[in-house]
């Protein structure tokens, strides 16, 4: 079957090393196509095992790929005769592996997106789908009940899926409590990640805000210790609540991110999302607290040890890393968070 995730945009390259992590067998995975914020690849697993993807925002099942796809409305009548004539069987099939419930008369909605100049809109190509699907016996609901299916046309290519996951695939069930600015789950895994995880690993995150890189780092396999602070109680208790009584050995500290009172060369990794710069009243301010932190970042990493740091400030960041001889940074990505660009640094101490 061919199926396609999609992803924050930066942390593709990050979301198919998770993939290749979970398959293992090679033989049973293939990229077909990788694009900004979407992988599309063919697996022959069962395809509950992809909800486990941390990374991902979202799952789909591919139905059909059309290609050769135009501006003229003719394209439109190109997907309505594909779905006609499609054998829905397989389709159901893995529908139902993952718990979606189909029905004798199967229920759906149409989700479109399309990109580049076309003779038709959305809400044309949007239409056609639906009532293809109508004249084959489904069901057409806006309550949310049903199926999803959705139709992409950009280039020369369209798409029709179903996804596979929930709505909220890329939220967490551990999500009881909240902050300003809390980092979405999707990129602290992939902080995580970027870390290569070790089962011995103490691991901090010295501005934990809501736990969210913590509660990662717990998810994606055995350590040694977890230890977080923060400057904010409300943010600890945040912390504590999402929590709740699992994952252990962990610590959480009330402190000040310029003095960490734990020992020096200490933690094995550090991943911490960097204050935005609406925290403070200029841009000398921020860069202060930088040069602060990474000094103390610096002090109680161990030698060989990883700091993965995720900044809206990039250049200020780097700048300021230079300074710091012992810190090289040996990665660099470049993402999308709530609609403005940052970066994530990866950076080994020596």
């Amino acid at each position: 079957m061919i199926y396609s995730i999609s992803t924050t945009a930066g942390l593709e390259n990050i979301a198919r090393q998770e993939i290749n992590s979970l398959v293992g067998d090679t033989k049973q995975f293939k990229i077909i196509m990788r694009k900004p914020q979407r992988i599309v690849f063919q697996y022959t697993g069962s395809p509950k095992d992809l909800l486990s993807l941390r990374t991902a925002e979202q799952l789909f099942l591919v139905v059909q790929h059309i290609p050769k796809m135009t501006r003229s409305r003719r394209s439109l009548t190109a997907i309505s005769s594909s779905l006609k004539r499609f054998n829905f069987a397989n389709t159901f099939d893995c529908c139902r592996q993952v718990g979606l419930k189909i029905r004798k008369r199967t229920q759906f909605r149409v989700m479109t997106r399309m990109s580049g100049f076309r003779n038709f809109q959305k809400r044309d190509l949007q239409q056609i789908i639906e009532r293809s699907l109508v004249d084959r016996g489904w069901q057409l609901t806006r309550s949310g009940s049903g199926i999803d299916v959705w139709a992409e046309m950009h280039g020369e290519d369209a798409y029709i899926s179903i996804r596979l996951s929930r709505p909220d695939m890329a939220q967490r069930s551990y999500k009881q409590a909240s902050v300003p600015h809390t980092l979405k789950p999707t990129i602290a895994s992939s902080m995580v990640r970027l870390t290569q995880p070790q089962s011995n690993d103490i691991f901090l995150d010295p501005m934990c805000g809501a736990g969210t890189i913590l509660l990662e780092r717990a998810f994606t396999g055995r350590y040694g210790y977890l230890i977080g602070g923060d400057i904010s109680e409300g943010a600890l208790d945040a912390t504590r609540r999402n929590f709740g009584r699992q994952h252990q050995p962990r610590q959480f500290f009330h402190w000040d991110a310029h003095t960490i009172p734990i020992q020096t060369n200490s933690v094995d990794k550090i991943v911490c999302n960097l204050p935005i710069d609406e925290n403070y009243d200029n841009n000398s301010n921020l860069q202060e607290l930088y040069r602060k932190v990474l000094i103390e970042f610096e002090r109680v990493i161990k030698s060989g040890g990883k700091i993965v740091l995720l900044s809206m400030q990039p250049s200020l960041l780097n700048k300021i890393l230079k300074q710091r001889k012992s810190m090289k940074t040996r990665q660099q990505v470049g993402i999308n968070v709530n609609g403005k660009r940052g970066r994530i640094f990866v950076i080994h101490y020596y």
